[in-house]
């Protein structure tokens, strides 16, 4: 340590000009890096892993058509749909198909009745679309008609949907850009001329829309964080020259965050997203303990030079310390078996460690090159207000005299938010990534309301060895597992090959197996894959439900399960219930457990580091309750207003306690230089006096960590914002605890050892 703070002396103080010369050409660089960004909603990478659960999934997935490429338009008129409305929307489909990249198309012109005069199958819409009696007719039977759960035609009439499904290789959401775009366009032209609407949805107009958030995110979140950083600045240091010193070490820390993300190639996602901007506040909070001590120093008549290094000797410790703690949290993420989070604790480790260098290398060289400039150097001086600080002295000595009451009523209240914490449930669902309000979201919701959730927990079926999926006895099995899913409670809606069964027999004859062999070989591909597995061999089962969360969703997953264990199927083996939402459902729920650990790491290790820091156990154990209560604190209020513990709060949980340690380090620094500076043994003077000092200096960060993570506010992802008020909330409840119960607990553990 005394080897870096050497270098950093002689660096940026005494040679801040080269500091600087080398400085700005890794800025840029960093700054050309940020263009290099990719932006990904998460929803391939989340849940990867070697788990069973996903191994199972990711089989299945390979079998059977995925609704996960699909991309469903809602065309909507004021009135009835006419048949010159079908005509504009038939010729809209037509063109579609050309779109590079669909594979595969659903819309009531895929319906089929049985003709009157013939006996013979045709489409459901009649020929002449002019004719108004018969094509209402046929719109009436088409809104319960169905062979893939969806029903294309709303009970009035006046909405339709067209289901486009991509192929297999555009889950990727690179690929279907281009799609989605020449779509969106088509459905522009084609819409605006007759007065139809069309609007589009599906999962991956939503993930288009999360990645679009996710960009606007980065640009106002970043910006408006520094902006606040600054104004606060200034009017808690009454001076513009100081706010702007203390707005550029942030501020190059935060591009050389981003910076890193594009040379690094990590993507910026649902979790990563407020990454930069905890970056910006960590460097604005460490830069302004800096700041703190080198105008106090000046302002007690030490020369610019002498306060600059003294100040870096006393708090360039510290501030490697709390990123190093800081670093502990970001590193046991590493403990979860998710890409996503890893890449998370990856890009925070490496975006904490180049924040320290750019607080401890460019905030002194900033400092020394403002300060030859007269007026600056006339507005760092810190003239301490000693009424205000006797005043804050007098609080603190009466939290010391009442040492114990608060001690134990600090250890109770971390007792008692643990208990209320503990009945919390995990909760995970993909929509909580995007704004309810969001134009994608809404348009999802009105074609849930007729032709159902898109949604589906899909059971997988093996045909027995001496049966065709044509089969009887295969008709005869599907028939008991609708019936038996049916019974589960939220089922919308059961759909399998038999659904093509009633529809060829409309809903009372006798069909075929030649029949129904010979219509099934002409469905398109993607279309008979949801039904029929690629192999032949294998059939699907699509129970439709709405995503009301992991909970709900794993309940309904074991209740089919047994539903299923009661029947005596003759020619099919059923698998376990699965499809996306199960998978996500049951490892979201994993993972929020290994996040749980991940916290339980840091919260054993951080003290730890502490203490082997100081070389004080007592430091290491008074560390433990002042920043573990903030957490559990947290996770009480959660519970109490009936929040479920999720990915982003389990994250925001974890990350929080090692910023929330910071400013009990600087507590411990400051009282470690006070036993030096005064030669005696930690006494309830000194830890009135140290407190006395970095009091006003706590305050500060914690203002300008809390008013960055406010910048949150304006996102448009509704984790984010609620992860920025859930660590805003953290820091305040920290600060209140190194200001009340950490001098308590220093002032117990010292008596208890003799020293106070």
């Amino acid at each position: 340590m005394n080897q870096l703070i050497r270098l950093i002396l002689f660096l940026s103080v005494d040679r801040p000009i080269r500091v600087a010369l080398v400085t700005l050409p890794i800025v840029l660089l960093a700054i050309l890096g940020i263009f290099r960004i990719n932006f990904e909603d998460g929803l391939r990478t989340m849940f990867t892993s070697d788990s069973e659960d996903f191994r199972n999934y990711a089989g299945y997935a390979q079998t059977f058509t995925q609704s996960e490429t699909d991309i469903a338009v809602l065309i909507s008129a004021n009135a009835p749909l006419t048949g010159a409305d079908f005509t504009v929307i038939e010729d809209f489909i037509l063109e579609a198909q050309f779109i590079g990249g669909i594979g595969g198309v659903y819309s009531i012109f895929n319906l089929t009745g049985r003709d009157q005069a013939t006996g013979e199958r045709a489409r459901l819409l009649p020929a002449d679309l002019t004719d108004k009696a018969a094509l209402d007719a046929a719109l009436v039977a088409a809104t319960a008609n169905s062979a893939n759960g969806l029903s294309p035609m709303s009970p009035d009439l006046r909405q339709t949907v067209v289901v486009f499904s991509l192929g297999a290789d555009m889950s990727n959401l690179t690929a279907p850009a281009t799609p989605l775009r020449d779509l969106e366009d088509l459905a522009g032209v084609t819409g605006s001329p007759g007065g139809l609407q069309f609007q589009i949805t599906g999962l991956i107009p939503i993930r288009e829309g999360i990645i679009a958030g996710l960009k606007n995110d980065q640009m106002k979140i970043n910006i408006l964080g520094a902006f606040l950083g600054f104004l606060l600045s200034l009017a808690m240091f009454r001076s513009f020259w100081v706010a702007i010193i203390n707005t550029v070490t942030p501020v190059t820390a935060l591009i050389f965050c981003l910076g890193s993300f594009g040379w690094l190639g990590l993507s910026i996602n649902a979790l990563t997203n407020a990454l930069p901007v905890l970056i910006l506040v960590l460097a604005s909070s460490d830069a302004i303990h800096l700041t703190f001590d080198i105008r106090r120093r000046l302002g007690r008549g030490e020369d610019q030079t002498s306060a600059i290094k003294n100040a870096v000797i006393d708090i360039a410790p510290p501030c490697v310390l709390t990123s190093l703690t800081t670093i502990l949290a970001f590193a046991s993420l590493f403990y979860s078996g998710s890409p996503i989070v890893q890449d998370l604790a990856l890009a925070g480790t490496a975006g904490v460690f180049l924040a320290m260098l750019v607080v401890l290398f460019v905030h002194p060289c900033v400092f020394a090159l403002a300060s030859t400039i007269p007026a600056v150097r006339r507005a760092l001086p810190l003239i301490e207000d000693q009424t205000k600080a006797r005043a804050a002295g007098r609080v603190q000595a009466y939290t010391i005299r009442n040492f114990r009451t608060i001690t134990y009523g600090g250890v109770a209240l971390c007792l008692g938010a643990l208990v209320i914490l503990l009945p919390i449930q995990p909760e995970y669902r993909f929509m909580e990534n995007i704004e309810k309000t969001h134009p994608v979201v809404q348009v999802l919701e009105q074609v849930e309301q007729f032709s159902g959730p898109i949604n589906s927990i899909n059971i997988p079926l093996g045909l027995a060895q001496r049966y065709e999926a044509t089969a009887p006895e295969v008709a005869e099995d599907l028939a008991k597992l609708t019936k038996a899913l049916g019974n589960v409670p939220g089922v919308r809606a059961v759909v399998s090959l038999n659904d093509v069964r009633a529809l060829l027999a409309d809903g009372d004859g006798v069909v075929s197996q030649q029949e129904l062999a010979k219509t099934i070989e002409a469905m398109p591909q993607r279309l008979r894959n949801r039904l029929i597995g690629a192999d032949g061999r294998s059939l699907q089962v699509i129970v439709m439900v709405p995503d009301q969360g992991s909970q709900i969703v794993a309940t309904q997953a074991q209740q089919m399960a047994d539903e299923i264990a009661k029947l005596d199927l003759r020619a099919t083996v059923a698998g376990a219930p699965t499809g996306f939402l199960v998978m996500s459902s049951s490892l979201a729920d994993d993972m929020i457990g290994q996040l749980t650990i991940s916290f339980l790491i840091a919260a054993l290790a951080c003290p730890a580091l502490i203490g082997f820091w100081y070389g004080r156990l007592d430091f290491g154990l008074a560390a433990i309750v002042p920043n573990i209560l903030p957490i559990v604190f947290a996770g009480a209020c959660l519970t109490v207003f009936d929040y479920d513990i999720q990915i982003t709060s389990a994250l925001a949980l974890t990350i929080a306690f090692g910023i929330a340690l910071d400013d009990s380090i600087h507590v411990f620094n400051r009282l470690h230089l006070q036993t030096q500076l005064d030669g005696e043994k930690m006494s309830d003077r000194l830890i009135n006096a140290a407190m006395t000092k970095v009091r006003p200096v706590l305050i500060v960060t914690t203002v300008i960590l809390s008013a960055g993570l406010f910048a949150t506010l304006i996102s448009e992802m509704p984790m984010i914002r609620f992860f920025g008020m859930l660590c805003v909330g953290t820091f305040v409840m920290a600060l209140l605890s190194d200001l009340i119960l950490l001098p308590a607990i220093l002032t117990w553990l010292g008596r208890n050892r003799g020293e106070a």
